[in-house]
């Protein structure tokens, strides 16, 4: 039943919403979109552009610092030889700092030892030593260790990417379904090779009178390739928000806002990749490219 109510919302749908029911291009979108990228970039100058480490950990110790004796050696002058050990066991991960290094978390200074456990996504808190700070991410199970520098030069040195003209061809009055339980999948990924994503719903939407779906995971969050990926855009794909209804209703998916992943401008993240079913059959003219603006 539920399914045979979609069909019918969906014909509806599609039968109504003709070629010339088209997006206007207007000064206030134009604004939208300018400043939605300009926020994406400031995310970028303030997290991903700042890492220069990931590092898998092992059971028992795991030393880092400047000194090439370190499990994860960091080529950066101002850097003490060695910052500190994390002990690692199965039931706790304890972070040592190295004598007279003075590390600190968001709220507490002057931290010698730490109990740092793991919330729901495998995350530690962030520990802090002057511009540097990290904390322990888990991917497939896998702990690894992410670092972040401040005055990282990637921060000044990446100006952004060149973007196609905005274009109404790509937004879509689309219909978003809930799935009545979330469907899991192992998509492909960086670092850990495949990894277990879970998709809440899917997405409809006609282009040139032929109708198309895409999974979308949690908070909206979709995952897109299409033919572009082997010419202008990148070849990992790109993403693309959506904002949820409540229930099944309508929604606008608007490809002018698609961007490229954090592994497009940097070697130390842990992309998804579109699964197969998100992967189009025709050219996306809209959103971020992979050439780099100069």
């Amino acid at each position: 039943m539920r399914f045979l109510k979609f069909l019918i919302i969906n014909l509806l749908f599609f039968a109504c919403n003709n070629v010339e029911n088209k997006f206007e291009i207007s000064n206030n979108y134009v604004l939208e979109i300018d400043s939605f990228f300009k926020s994406k970039m400031l995310e970028r100058k303030s997290n991903y552009l700042q890492l220069v480490a990931i590092h898998r950990l092992k059971k028992g110790l795991n030393s880092f610092g400047k000194d090439k004796s370190n499990d994860l050696s960091l080529t950066i002058e101002s850097l003490p030889g060695i910052i500190g050990v994390f002990e690692i066991t199965d039931d706790s991960i304890t972070f040592n700092a190295h004598k007279n290094i003075m590390i600190n978390t968001e709220t507490e200074y002057s931290v010698g030892k730490i109990l740092l456990p793991l919330d729901k996504n495998g995350n530690s808190e962030k520990l802090f030593h002057n511009e540097l700070s990290w904390r322990i991410i888990t991917r497939s199970k896998q702990r690894y260790l992410r670092v972040w520098y401040n005055k990282n030069p990637a921060i000044s040195t990446f100006s952004g990417f060149d973007k196609y003209k905005l274009n109404n061809d790509f937004i879509y009055n689309a219909y978003f379904t809930f799935y009545n339980k979330e469907k899991s999948q192992i998509v492909k990924s960086k670092i850990d090779g495949q990894r277990l994503t879970n998709f809440i719903g899917n997405v409809s939407f006609n282009y040139k009178n032929i109708s198309y779906t895409l999974d979308v995971g949690h908070d909206g969050f979709i995952m897109v390739g299409d033919e572009t990926n082997t010419t202008s855009t990148y070849g990992g794909g790109r993403y693309v928000y959506i904002s949820l209804p409540k229930e099944d209703g309508n929604i606008i998916l608007d490809f002018n806002k698609l961007y490229n992943p954090p592994c497009s401008f940097s070697i130390f993240t842990t992309c998804l990749y579109p699964p197969g079913q998100n992967q189009l059959p025709f050219s996306i003219l809209a959103g971020e490219k992979r050439t780099l603006i100069k």
